[in-house]
């Protein structure tokens, strides 16, 4: 975050992290590649079940200053930045990936990265994750020759993935504490049923539960169909 000595705000560093992360997501559209990818993959290539359509984000490095007058971070090497991507520190959201499944997993890199650099790291990362059986085989890449100002590699990962269970379950126990006590409901019942408010509540609940079934799914004989799976 900002700091009063440089006169920042304690929300600039996570407006920058925000910006960061879009115009690492349509660098792809907006420069050159040898592999570029165009937004509307994402969809095609990252929600194996239309419900489950909640993306995890990570970044290296999370955030680059184009103020030069700031201490700026030495320039990590290529197979730094796909290690950090795949960590704890880089996700934007409080989970940990790799104590779960990976259902679907994008990776948009930008700089000097050839093709065969981005599978020999897939292929040396890949064997440390649990991916599900349907993406066992590969990532989606995508390759943007421009760099960011700052660094000469960076990395944004967007991985369909099980840990979304654990941010959607708080969110449903947190609604429900409230939800017991009938806390700011007059702020919203005048223009809602309380039914659609707990059936709501309800969708969040089988959203985590999904997630979660997908997570402990052990390898089928035969591929299973969308209804098997009781996921529409």
């Amino acid at each position: 975050g900002g700091r009063a000595g440089h006169g920042g705000k304690p929300w600039d560093g996570m407006n920058g992290i925000a910006a960061n992360l879009l115009l690492n997501l349509t660098a792809g559209m907006r420069f050159d590649g040898s592999l570029n990818v165009d937004i509307n993959e994402i969809t095609t290539n990252l929600v194996p079940f239309p419900k489950l359509h909640f993306l995890l984000s990570s970044m290296s490095p999370v955030a680059v200053s184009a103020d030069r007058g700031r201490n700026i971070p030495a320039p990590r090497t290529m197979d730094q930045i796909f290690t950090e991507v795949f960590g704890r520190d880089r996700q934007l959201a409080s989970v940990d990936p790799r104590r779960s499944t990976y259902l679907a997993c994008a990776l948009m890199l930008r700089g000097g990265v050839n093709i065969s650099d981005a599978n020999r790291n897939v292929e040396r990362l890949r064997r440390g994750l649990k991916m599900a059986h349907w993406v066992s085989d590969g990532f989606k890449v995508g390759l943007c020759d421009r760099a960011p100002v700052g660094t000469p590699y960076s990395a944004l990962c967007l991985a369909n993935n099980c840990a979304m269970q654990r941010p959607l379950d708080a969110m449903n126990e947190r609604f429900g504490k409230l939800r017991k006590r009938n806390v700011y409901l007059h702020h919203y019942t005048e223009y809602m049923d309380l039914a659609d408010i707990d059936g709501a509540a309800e969708c969040i609940q089988d959203l985590g539960a999904e997630y979660g079934r997908l997570d402990i799914a052990r390898v089928p004989d035969t591929v299973p169909s969308i209804e098997s799976l009781g996921i529409r």
